[in-house]
C-alpha cells in the first residue's frame, strides 16, 4: 500500500507561479508511483482567499486518485472566506485502502478544539479496530500539552499506526508515545527546508513503513544540463557591502563575474586605489560593475525630497569608473503620500529623472530595487512605498515615459530576500507570485538568505532555512525570470564564501 503526502503547497492568487506547477507536477508524479491515495497535509493556499481556493481544488481534482485533504493555518488568513475554505478542505475526512483507514485531523489553529476532538473521535469509532493512519498539519508534538495527552490517549485505543504532518516545512521523525511521527518539508519551492521541495510517499509493508522522497527535480539545478548551470554561474556574483576595497579584490580572487559596489563605501574609497581595485577584478575575467545609488526620500516636514546632491554625486562616480549598470531603491516615503498623481510622487519623479537622466544617456542600465515591511510596521498609508510589484513596475512605467530611454535600459532589481521577508504581504505575494508578476522586466537580482537575524544572511545550502531558491531556479530554467546579473548581498560575512558554496552545489552533479 503507498500513501503519497502532498503538503504546504501555498498556492498564490496567480497564474503561472511555481507553486501551481510543483502541485501539478506532484500529482502527476504520484500517478506515475501508482500510489493508493493522496493525503494533503494543509496549507494548500498561501493566504486562504476565495480564489486561491478554487484554483487549488481545481488542480487537485485532476489527479484520478483517492484523496483526502485537510486545512492548514494558511489556509485560515483570509477571515472572509475561512470558515467555507475550511470545511472544503476538510472533505473527505476517512478513507479506507488495503485494511488501512486514513484519518485527518484538523489542527489548522495549533490546537484541537473541543468540537474537532468529538469529530475525530466519532470517526475513529467507524474504523473497527482497523490500523490508522492520522493526517494532519501541525505537528503533534507541538500542539498543547492537552491536546497532546488526549491524542495519546486516542491512539492508544484506535490503533493508530503512523501520524504524517507538515507545518514546519523541513523533514523529521519522532514519536507520540511510541506512535512514529513523521513530519515532511512539503511542496512549495519558495519555503521547502534542506532539499528541494517534494512529495513524500509512504510504503506498508509486513514489516511496517519506509518513506521515501520523489523530489520536484524543476527546482534542483543540479538535474540541468551542465551549460544551462555554466549559464546560471555566469550571472552568478556578489556585492561589496561592508568593505569596498577588500570585497572587490576578494571578488577578483574568486573570479566572480559580477561586482556591484555600494555608493556609501565606494564615495568613501580613495579613488585611485578603488580604480586599481576594480581593473583587477575585470582583468580577473569581471563582466558586469554595478553601484548601488544612494537613497531619495521624500520628507513630509520640509515637502522635499532629501538625499539629492549624495545620489548626484554616485551617479558622477558610475559613469567615472564606468559601470554597466546600478541600482537605486524606489525613493523612500510613507505609500499614501507617494501615490500617483499627488504632488509627493511629482517631485520624488522629477529628483529620480533628473539623477538617472544621465546614466540612461551613457547606456547604463537603471534597475528600481523593491523595498520590506519592517518589524512592526503597519500595513496602512503609513507603511513605505515599493513592497509589492505593481509600486516598482508603476514606478519604472513613469521613469520610461518621461525619460524614454532605450528598450530595456530601465527595469527592476529584484531583491528576492526583501520580496520574502515582507512582514504579512508576503503570504499573499509568495515568491513564485513575484516572478509570475515581474519575470520579463527584471534587469538584476539581490540574493540572500533571510534568519531570525534579518535580511541579508549568507547562503549555506540553496534551500532554508527560510527562503528557499528552488523557485529562483525553476523560473530561470523556464524562462519566466530574465536571466540577468545577480548580485549576492551579504553583510557581515564574505560573500565570496555564499558564492563558492552555490557554485559547489551547483557544480555537485545530479543528486
Amino acid at each position: 500500500m503507498k500513501l503519497a503526502v502532498i503538503a504546504d503547497t501555498h498556492l498564490p492568487n496567480c497564474e503561472g507561479s511555481a507553486q501551481e506547477t510543483a502541485l501539478r507536477w506532484g500529482i502527476a508524479a504520484c500517478a506515475r508511483e501508482h500510489v493508493d491515495l493522496i493525503a494533503y497535509a494543509g496549507d494548500l493556499t498561501a493566504a486562504g482567499d476565495a480564489d486561491a481556493g478554487r484554483r487549488v481544488l481545481e488542480v487537485i481534482a485532476t489527479a484520478p486518485l483517492p484523496r483526502v485533504l485537510t486545512p492548514g493555518n494558511s489556509d485560515l488568513r483570509t477571515a472572509s472566506c475561512a470558515c467555507e475554505l475550511r470545511r472544503q478542505l476538510a472533505q473527505p475526512a476517512l478513507l479506507r485502502a488495503d485494511g488501512l483507514c486514513v484519518v485527518c485531523l484538523d489542527t489548522a489553529d495549533g490546537t484541537v478544539p473541543a468540537a474537532e476532538r468529538a469529530r475525530f473521535e466519532a470517526l475513529l469509532a467507524t474504523t473497527a479496530g482497523s490500523p490508522v493512519v492520522v493526517i494532519t498539519h501541525w505537528t503533534p508534538l507541538e500542539l498543547p500539552a492537552g491536546d497532546r495527552a488526549w491524542l495519546t490517549a486516542l491512539a492508544r485505543t484506535a490503533r493508530v499506526v503512523l501520524i504524517i504532518a507538515g507545518h514546519k516545512h523541513f523533514d523529521a521523525e519522532g514519536a507520540l508515545d511510541g506512535v512514529p511521527v513523521h513530519l515532511v518539508r512539503g511542496l512549495d519551492p519558495d519555503k521547502a527546508k534542506s532539499a528541494p521541495p517534494a512529495v513524500c510517499v509512504f510504503t506498508r509493508k509486513d514489516d511496517g513503513w519506509t518513506r521515501r522522497d520523489l523530489p520536484f527535480a524543476p527546482g534542483d539545478p543540479r538535474t540541468w544540463p551542465p551549460e544551462r548551470r555554466r549559464e546560471f554561474l555566469a550571472s552568478l556574483g556578489v556585492s561589496a557591502m561592508t568593505r569596498t576595497l577588500a570585497d572587490t579584490l576578494a571578488a577578483a580572487e574568486a573570479q566572480a563575474p559580477c561586482l556591484e559596489l555600494r555608493a556609501s563605501g565606494a564615495l568613501a574609497a580613495d579613488p585611485d586605489v578603488l580604480r586599481a581595485a576594480v581593473a583587477r577584478w575585470r582583468a580577473a575575467g569581471g563582466r558586469v560593475l554595478s553601484l548601488h545609488l544612494p537613497d531619495l526620500r521624500w520628507d513630509a516636514g520640509s515637502a522635499a525630497v532629501t538625499g539629492g546632491d549624495t545620489f548626484a554625486a554616485a551617479v558622477r562616480l558610475a559613469l567615472s569608473l564606468p559601470v554597466d549598470q546600478v541600482t537605486v531603491h524606489v525613493p523612500r516615503g510613507p505609500v499614501g503620500l507617494l501615490q500617483p498623481q499627488g504632488a509627493p510622487r511629482r517631485q520624488c519623479l522629477e529628483a529620480f529623472c533628473t539623477g538617472v537622466a544621465p546614466l540612461l544617456a551613457a547606456g547604463v542600465t537603471v534597475g528600481v530595487e523593491n523595498l520590506h515591511m519592517t518589524r512592526g510596521e503597519s500595513d496602512d498609508a503609513r507603511r513605505g512605498f515599493g513592497y509589492l510589484p505593481a509600486e516598482c513596475l508603476d514606478w519604472i512605467d513613469e521613469v520610461q515615459t518621461r525619460l524614454q530611454p532605450a528598450a530595456g535600459a530601465i527595469g527592476l532589481t529584484l531583491d528576492i530576500g526583501h520580496a520574502r521577508n515582507n512582514g504579512h504581504l508576503s503570504q499573499a505575494w509568495t515568491l513564485g507570485r513575484w516572478y509570475a508578476a515581474v519575470g520579463d522586466r527584471v534587469v538584476g537580482y539581490h540574493l540572500h538568505q533571510v534568519t531570525a537575524k534579518g535580511n541579508h544572511q549568507p547562503f549555506g545550502s540553496p534551500f532554508g532555512p527560510l527562503l528557499s531558491l528552488a523557485s529562483l531556479f525553476w523560473a530561470w530554467q523556464t524562462g519566466q525570470l530574465r536571466p540577468a546579473p545577480m548580485f549576492l548581498e551579504i553583510r557581515e560575512h564574505s560573500a565570496v564564501e555564499s558564492l563558492n558554496a552555490l557554485r559547489s552545489f551547483l557544480d555537485s552533479g545530479a543528486p
